[in-house]
């Protein structure tokens, strides 16, 4: 059995410390995980999570951008942060000698930010260009594009990194207004994997870390699906980018493994069917893979491909064919057994690294608030039968829930020229 060194304190002030001891690790990974993200913002709000990620590290009281650049660095450290549609997370990796000074630092740029003006209006020019180059990567682009056609207006459906309207327009009392509103205590999980020491962690995030208390206002609007919507974003590109797939189940469903199991079947790794069907068998892509993102509340799986132009209709009806499949057709023992394995060596891969750890606990916390042990999540994927798959993909793979989204030279009649019947 797994030998977990997992532990979890809720401080009186409502927030949550989760440590892993890992004992053999000369290393410590720290994530400071707040619970909001672009799905949290209104309309005209849009990219302010993410620019308040970037302006944490633009200088404190106690630091300049440059003395927190170099504070972790200079140690043989990293510092660094993400935002996501749900969560922003700040995080750090040092030797456990310098576990303390990381908390610090975490500390300092979450709660002494000055999100000075000039600063703002420097990183602003900063964010725009991080949208350019975003807009000049379509195999990323599309993507956004796919959320947006299956959400649409709905929070979930915007870009993370905002609209170049929108982030224009964000100003320093907005920036500190969202802060006060969403960095709350029963907001924040912080998270630490590695040769860490749980009470000394508690005691500094009790002495360190000063977020205003919870009010009660975080609600998250229910997702609101465009089921069949199908979209094509015309553009000059070599290739044309296409993703296609539905709406499917949140972290916390009974099926989420199922529907992984599902996901490695289909797009996972060049063993693969779509691998093998569309790339090697016919050579109409270079890159295809199919995703599963897991939320709150719902969850979306897609399929990615790029392709020429010409040969949309028969890339999309060869994905189509794989649906229809494993629908009628279902999984052998074989497969089935294939692709747990596969599912369950690189979740163990991926857990032996302290940041894999780290976030592990905090995404529990944050979607179950619970921790399921690596042996707990081994038996449950072990668990998942034949029957489970069918039963899964009976719900899901419906011509009426299929999402469309392509990036590239093709004209609207696109849509019309697939042969959506074969997925009955």
């Amino acid at each position: 059995m797994e030998n977990t060194g997992y532990q979890r304190t809720v401080l009186d002030n409502g927030l949550r410390v989760l440590t892993e001891k890992m004992p053999h690790l000369r290393s410590v990974s720290v994530g400071v995980w707040i619970d909001v993200g672009s799905r949290s913002e209104t309309t005209p709000e849009n990219g302010v999570s993410h620019f308040i990620e970037h302006m944490s590290f633009k200088g404190t009281k106690t630091r300049s951008a440059r003395e927190i650049a170099r504070s972790l660095e200079s140690l043989g450290g990293t510092l660094n942060a993400f935002t996501t549609r749900e969560h922003t997370c700040y995080y750090a990796r040092v030797l456990d000698d310098h576990f303390e000074v990381a908390i610090d630092v975490l500390a300092d740029i979450l709660t002494n930010s000055l999100f000075d003006s000039q600063e703002i209006d420097r990183e602003r020019k900063v964010i725009l260009e991080e949208i350019k180059d975003l807009h000049d990567t379509p195999s990323d682009l599309v993507h956004d594009y796919y959320a947006a056609t299956i959400w649409e207006s709905h929070p979930l459906g915007r870009s993370i990194l905002g609209a170049p309207e929108t982030v224009k327009a964000i100003a320093r009392d907005g920036i500190i207004d969202y802060v006060q509103r969403h960095y709350t205590t029963d907001q924040v999980v912080i998270s630490a994997a590695g040769n860490v020491d749980h009470e000394r962690l508690v005691q500094l995030a009790g002495e360190k870390f000063s977020f205003a208390v919870a009010d009660g206002r975080h609600q998250l609007q229910p997702p609101q699906y465009n089921q069949g919507r199908k979209q094509i974003f015309a553009r000059d590109s070599a290739q044309t980018h296409v993703c296609l797939g539905v709406p499917t189940l949140p972290f916390s469903h009974p099926d989420k493994y199922t529907l992984l199991i599902l996901n490695t079947v289909l797009g996972s790794g060049m063993g693969s069917r779509l691998f093998q069907s569309l790339r090697e068998q016919r050579g109409l892509a270079y890159t295809i893979y199919s995703t599963q993102d897991y939320y709150h509340d719902t969850g979306i799986f897609s399929v990615y491909l790029g392709t020429e132009a010409t040969k949309v209709t028969e890339a999309v009806e060869l994905v189509l064919t794989e649906f229809q499949d494993i629908k009628a057709n279902a999984l052998d023992e074989e497969e089935l057994a294939a692709a747990k394995s596969q599912l369950i060596g690189g979740i163990m891969l991926a857990l032996e690294g302290s940041y894999s750890r780290m976030s592990r606990m905090a995404r529990h916390e944050l979607f179950l608030r619970s921790f399921t042990t690596l042996d707990e999540t081994i038996a449950e994927i072990n668990a998942i039968t034949i029957d489970n798959i069918k039963t899964l993909v009976g719900e899901i793979f419906t011509t009426d829930r299929l999402v469309l989204a392509v990036l590239g030279p093709v004209d609207k009649s696109v849509v019309e020229t697939i042969d959506w019947s074969i997925l009955k």
